[in-house]
């Protein structure tokens, strides 16, 4: 093995198959669909879709080893690297939007401190289209053929990443992580943040975010949407349709009667989410994966925060104005970090502040999903961060108007 290079630390499965096939994600752009190229072999992520739905029930498919870990450039050799003109792999640890947005934020970075190199991802998954955005880039999003993985000078294995492990519970920011990492600078960005915006302006609204701790209570939204409609924008409230919680959701909204309103139940693909974030001329949001989309083309709006810091997640990008609940109580104080739901030692379900128990009683990962809970929580009883958001509205309101200039 190379000096500076180990094996991944992520497995993978070594595959061959006697018949061609194509396989994509359905919630990835059609465009982004991979085949087969007459390969002896092919690998992927032993935790992705691909090897858990599809290879163990498909007839013509050969599961060679599920312990592959392909030999990768050490985490400690990343910055001293020179990569010019080098072909480089990033393995890609998880589809989780944000966290998939700042990795493509770094990407931009490392092309243009790189201009001649050549850069691909693998298993980037559901998040695909947002790596698509990146010209240039190539997009393995299930699989990856052993001969094209002959063709890299370099593999790198951004699950390398200090703290990596515990972004489900505690986030981190891929983007300044990954380019202090490597000793890179972040791309500029724009400097001039203009949200004054004209009567049918275009405003987005995205509420719900993968946990109840960060999910806007559905009377906030409603009263956002009515807000923002009767001051003369054109109002989408864009929901999930992916989340079991959704029907519960938007029937807990209700309709509403301005014309001015329209509710989308979610897109198809994430690639439909992208476009419609680009052309929005201002969001509000949730602490959700739609936010951090915003990252990439600047657009302006105030990101809503409860249990997740504000600060961390949003790092140097001010296009979205921040607003962080103030909620203390007994047990926690937001922002707690948690960016998700936690289990006590029986099994109980909640957060710090929902059950009335330290952080140092939820020590675990629920183990299965509960939907009815998932639902009282971001319909009838929000936990008290989110539900602070709610009795503390006027103020957020005040900071809405003067963002708006209305």
């Amino acid at each position: 093995m190379p000096a500076h290079h180990h094996p991944a630390r992520k497995k993978f499965t070594r595959f061959a198959s006697k018949q061609p096939f194509r396989f994509g994600l359905p919630n990835v752009s059609a465009e982004l669909t991979q085949a087969s190229d007459n390969s002896p072999a092919y690998l992927t992520r032993t935790t992705s879709l691909l090897r858990q739905q599809v290879l163990a029930n498909a007839p013509s498919v050969k599961i060679i080893s599920d312990t592959v870990h392909p030999d990768v450039l050490a985490r400690d050799a990343w910055a001293d690297t020179d990569f010019d003109r080098k072909r480089v792999l990033f393995l890609i640890p998880d589809d989780a939007i944000g966290d998939c947005v700042g990795m493509a934020l770094f990407l931009r970075a490392f092309a243009v401190k790189y201009p001649r190199a050549k850069i691909a991802v693998l298993n980037s998954g559901s998040a695909s289209d947002i790596f698509a955005t990146l010209s240039d880039v190539t997009v393995f999003q299930l699989f990856i053929s052993v001969k094209r993985l002959k063709t890299f000078d370099y593999l790198i294995d951004f699950s390398e990443m200090e703290g990596w492990k515990d972004i489900a519970t505690m986030p981190v920011n891929p983007e300044e992580a990954l380019c202090e990492a490597f000793d890179i600078s972040p791309i500029p960005l724009a400097s001039k943040r203009s949200p004054k915006l004209a009567p049918g302006a275009r405003i987005g609204i995205l509420p719900m975010a993968s946990s109840p701790l960060r999910t806007l209570p559905p009377a906030l939204v409603r009263e956002i949407a009515e807000f923002l409609a009767k001051a003369g924008f054109d109002i989408t409230l864009i929901l999930n349709a992916y989340q079991g919680v959704m029907k519960k959701y938007k029937d807990t909204i209700g309709p509403f009667d301005q014309p001015n309103i329209r509710i989308v139940d979610g897109f198809k693909t994430i690639g439909n989410l992208v476009s419609f974030i680009s052309e929005q001329d201002y969001v509000v949001l949730a602490d959700s994966g739609p936010a951090h989309i915003t990252k990439l083309f600047q657009t302006p709006g105030i990101g809503i925060y409860s249990s997740a810091s504000a600060a961390i997640l949003q790092g140097r990008h001010q296009n979205l104005l921040p607003w962080q609940s103030t909620y203390r109580g007994d047990f926690c104080e937001a922002p707690c970090g948690l960016a998700k739901l936690r289990a006590t030692v029986s099994g109980t379900i909640g957060c710090m502040g929902s059950l009335g128990v330290p952080v140092s009683e939820l020590i675990n990962l629920p183990v299965n999903s509960d939907k009815s809970l998932a639902e009282r929580l971001v319909t009838e009883k929000p936990v008290p961060c989110v539900a602070d958001l709610i009795a503390k509205k006027e103020p957020l309101f005040t900071f809405l108007r003067k963002d708006l200039g209305i």
